[in-house]
């Protein structure tokens, strides 16, 4: 037994034994020498700052631009102004006097001029009734019926289904007035006639109208007869005949519409029945009132 203490001066310690189990790490080794002169830094390239390039291209073409511009002004202010055609003509020649009343020309007859025609009471240019009916108090399901032969704009539009619209654009189009009848034959045989006139100069209107109409009509038209028939050739006034309206517990209803115009009056005829309808008599009808206009 070693009886030394390690505390003494002098006294050397004994080497304590690492506990069992403990990996013993090896002596760490001893570092190279530090050669005494450290090698030299090489330094890093410097870079161009970035849009640089950029900026040169966009001051050349600037350049470019403006120099361009500058030279073309100096060219054109050398030359000489290229002068413009006169914009005086040849005086208008007019008659020394008017001519005398004998070798003026005779006015267009009433009956031929269709501003006067037109421009009169309406109604009598409505066609006449079909013989065989009766006066009708209505037509159109949600209309109203005529008062003295003469139905409101607003009331004319009660006859579609979008009442509001129709009669914002006819007010805008410029109608001026509405003709209308409603006759009766039988018990369920009906025509409709409206005369719908517009503001003094507008007959593109009405015939946009009847064009709008006659569209209108050939959605319903029966399969086939898309394109309706001519009332009378190159007039462009034509009558459909509708695909018949047939539902369960309801009568079928056959129904056709003839459309045209004549200088700012725009046609429009309505039929109906529970029975078949004649095109032959359409067309007769529809054939007046164009020749009534």
């Amino acid at each position: 037994m070693d009886t030394s203490d390690p505390s003494r001066p002098g006294a050397e310690a004994a080497p304590a034994e690492p506990p069992a189990g403990t990996p013993v790490q090896p002596p760490a080794e001893a570092p190279a020498e530090v050669s005494a002169e450290a090698p030299a830094k090489t330094p890093a390239p410097g870079r161009r700052p970035r849009g640089l390039t950029t900026l040169i291209v966009a001051c050349a073409a600037l350049v470019g631009v403006v120099g361009g511009t500058a030279t073309g002004y100096a060219i054109q202010a050398e030359r000489k102004p290229t002068p413009l055609p006169a914009l005086s003509q040849a005086d208008l020649a007019y008659p020394a006097k008017a001519l005398p009343e004998s070798k003026r020309p005779a006015p267009l007859p009433a009956e031929h001029d269709t501003a006067v025609k037109a421009n009169g009471d309406l109604r009598k240019l409505l066609v006449g009734k079909p013989k065989g009916f009766r006066e009708a108090s209505g037509y159109f399901v949600n209309g109203v019926s005529p008062q003295d032969g003469w139905l409101s704009p607003g009331g004319r539009s009660l006859e579609y289904t979008e009442p509001g619209e129709v009669l914002v654009d006819s007010v805008r189009n410029g109608i001026r007035r509405v003709a209308a009848a409603n006759w009766q034959r039988g018990e369920y045989e009906y025509v409709a006639v409206r005369l719908v006139q517009f503001r003094p100069g507008a007959v593109a209107e009405a015939q946009a109208e009847a064009a709008d109409s006659r569209w209108d009509a050939a959605t319903r038209t029966r399969s086939g007869h898309e394109e309706g028939r001519e009332v009378k050739a190159g007039s462009g006034a034509g009558f459909f005949v509708y695909e018949p309206d047939a539902k369960p517990g309801y009568l079928t209803v056959y129904g056709a519409r003839a459309v045209g115009y004549r200088g700012d009056v725009m046609f429009d005829l309505n039929f109906s029945d529970t029975k078949p309808l004649s095109e032959k008599a359409i067309k007769d009808l529809a054939l007046k009132q164009l020749e009534r206009l």
